[in-house]
Parts: C-alpha cells; structure tokens; sequence
C-alpha cells in the first residue's frame, strides 16, 4: 500500500543578498540569490603578472575582485628570525620562522622545497613548544582597520590559521609525522593538543581586542584551517588514524570556535574523502577546495556528503587556463553541480591557489560567469 507524504516546502531563493549573509546562508544550507566566491590565496607571481594586465599594485584583492569573504592571516609560527643559509644564482636556502628550512627556485615558479625540519627528537619539541602560545603578535597587523573595512562592505570576516595536524607536519617532517601517526605517539598528541589551544586562544584574544574597540556583535564571522593532509589519491593517513588520532582534535576545535558563534571552514588540497566521511562526527561547516586532479567528485560529493557539510572549489586552474570556452563550460557545470537543486551549500573558488599561468582576464571572466548562474 502506497502512502501519501507531504512533501517539504522548499524555501523560496532571496532576491538579494550581502556577502557576508549570502556565505552564512551557504554555510547553513539555504537557498542564495548567487553563488559565493571565496578565493582566498593568490600567489604573488600571480599578482605581479596581473599588475602588468592592469591590476592596480597594491590593492587588495578582495576588495578589487568584490569577494565575498575576507581572510586574515594569523601567525602560527615560532617566530624565528628568518635565516639564509645558502644563496646561489639559482635558489636560496632558508630557515624560515616556522622553523622549516627550505630551497627557494629563483628561476621559476614552483614551491618550496623542503629539506629540514625542526624537531627530531622529543627535547627539541620540548623546547619549541613555549614558543606556540597565543598572544597579540601573531594576530595581523591593523586587524581593528581591517575589520572595520570589511564589515563596512558587508563581507564575511575568517582567522586563517595552520591546522594542528598540519602543524605536527611542519614541525616533524613528513617521515617522522607519518610514523607518529601510526604509533600514536605522546609527542604528536601533545602537537596537537598545542594547536587547538593555540587557535582557541589566539580568537579569544582577537575577539576580546575587537569588542574593545566597539564591534558590538560577531566581528568574525568563521575560521578557516589551512591544511596540507591529502595527496593525489588520498589522505597520508588510513581512515582509522585519522578517526582515532586526529578526529578528537578536530571535533574539540570545531566545538570550541562553534562555541563563539564561528563557523570553521577546512582548507585542504588533495583528496577530501577521508575527511568529508567523518564530517558529521568533525563538525566542519565547509570543506575545500576539492582539487579536480585529486579524484574529487564534486558530483558524487555533494550527492552524498552535501547534506552535512557546504562543499567548495572543484573549478580546475588547469581547464580556466586552456580557453576562454573551456573555462565558460568548466565554471557553469560545477557551480550548477555544487548549488543543486536547492541552490545552495557551495562556495565558488578555483581547486588550488590561483596560478600565475592564468590571465587576468580569464578569471574575472570566470567569476563573471558564476555570479551570472542562477
């Protein structure tokens, strides 16, 4: 015997939305008037090819592109005078204030390559970890200007921090992290733990400093982790490891910054799945931005994870970079994939930090092209 089931209303879509309500609405799983942009990391090359293509030098990016989110970066580091070791005419070595030493390629562009790493047995972590406590200096500079700025036109405000899985990485190397992981070692649970307390803390200070200066409600809006936990064809971690070593750490992090009425958007290139299976025990309000290269469905993905948590990204660089065609079909069948029929619970930005190879006039076109789907 059939039986009758009235079918849920569907809510009807605004006619128009300000950034920072339409990211919220995307967060939450309402309909949007447009899709919401939120690149978030250009590279320098990049702006300073731009600047020969007409962008203005020195202006900021989210205000010139009309972005919808604001990202303020916020120090994790140690805070070690930056040291050159090395210098020839084709790279330079350096120790960074992360502690990681790494080769510099003055030829072309690529990224860095890491050759050391700054703790390699316990009493070396012993004496690194005083020097990751929360204080005013690592939040950014003019963070009141900044704010204000943002909240004037209405964007959504995020802290980007590292992590704390991440920061276990840069702080071990990749070998030693990944037998840590494997052994559950007491060092990298006390990595860990050291990283949500560093973040936890550092946005208490920033909210404190800000309601002080006359933000009466949410100066920020969210916080975004910057992870490196994922390669081509997966996590560097198995399900299990990640499930019982990582996943407590980030479910009392997502716990907390909820907690302060933060949404907490994870920002990690490589293959998501491991992450977006556990997403409903994590918490996290978004994940991004699903590298196309690296297996990542956007299709499949929202099918069956777009329920729990916003997706973002999946715009491949590579495809924007072919033409002006192949960007125009690349843009408009993922924004239509990520908002669904519900026309919601996707945020529009390119699947790794916007290349230097890409003109541009292709990505305003690009951004053109998602702000136009409706």
């Amino acid at each position: 015997m059939s039986l009758w089931r009235r079918k849920a209303e569907r809510e009807e879509r605004p006619k128009s939305l300000s950034p920072r309500e339409r990211v919220w609405r995307s967060l939450r799983h309402q309909p949007v008037d447009r899709v919401p942009c939120v690149d978030a990391y250009f590279l320098p090359e990049t702006l300073q090819r731009w600047e020969r293509e007409g962008f203005p030098k020195g202006a900021v990016v989210s205000e010139f592109f009309d972005l919808d989110l604001v990202c303020l970066p916020v120090d994790c580091t140690m805070g070690w005078r930056r040291q050159v070791i090395d210098e020839t005419e084709d790279y330079r070595i350096i120790v960074d204030p992360d502690g990681v030493t790494r080769k510099h390629w003055k030829v072309y562009t690529t990224t860095p390559q890491e050759l050391d790493f700054p703790v390699k047995q316990p009493k070396d972590w012993r004496e690194i970890r005083p020097l990751l406590k929360a204080h005013e200096e690592r939040l950014p500079e003019n963070l009141e200007a900044q704010v204000t700025h943002a909240r004037e036109r209405q964007r959504f405000v995020v802290l980007s921090f590292i992590e704390p899985c991440t920061l276990a990485r840069k702080l071990l190397g990749n070998r030693q992290w990944v037998e840590s992981l494997q052994a559950q070692s007491p060092t990298l649970d006390e990595i860990l733990e050291t990283g949500v307390r560093l973040i936890v803390e550092t946005v208490d200070i920033a909210l404190k400093r800000l309601t002080v200066e006359g933000f009466r409600q949410s100066p920020c809006d969210g916080v975004w982790l910057h992870a490196e936990l994922a390669y081509t064809h997966g996590a560097f971690m198995t399900d299990r490891e990640y499930r019982s070593v990582v996943l407590p750490y980030h479910r009392q992090l997502v716990a907390e910054l909820k907690r302060r009425g933060l949404a907490v958007m994870l920002y990690t290139q490589g293959n998501a799945l491991t992450f977006l299976k556990s997403v409903h025990k994590s918490g996290f309000d978004a994940v991004l931005p699903l590298e196309s290269f690296s297996q990542n469905d956007l299709a499949t993905f929202k099918r069956t994870y777009g329920q729990r948590t916003a997706l973002g990204g999946n715009i491949s660089a590579d495809r924007l970079m072919e033409s002006d065609e192949a960007a125009e079909r690349e843009v408009s069948e993922k924004v239509r994939v990520g908002l669904g029929e519900d026309f919601s619970g996707y945020l529009f930005c390119l699947d790794r930090p916007v290349p230097p190879s890409l003109p541009l006039e292709r990505y305003m076109k690009a951004l053109s092209i998602a702000r136009s789907i409706a």
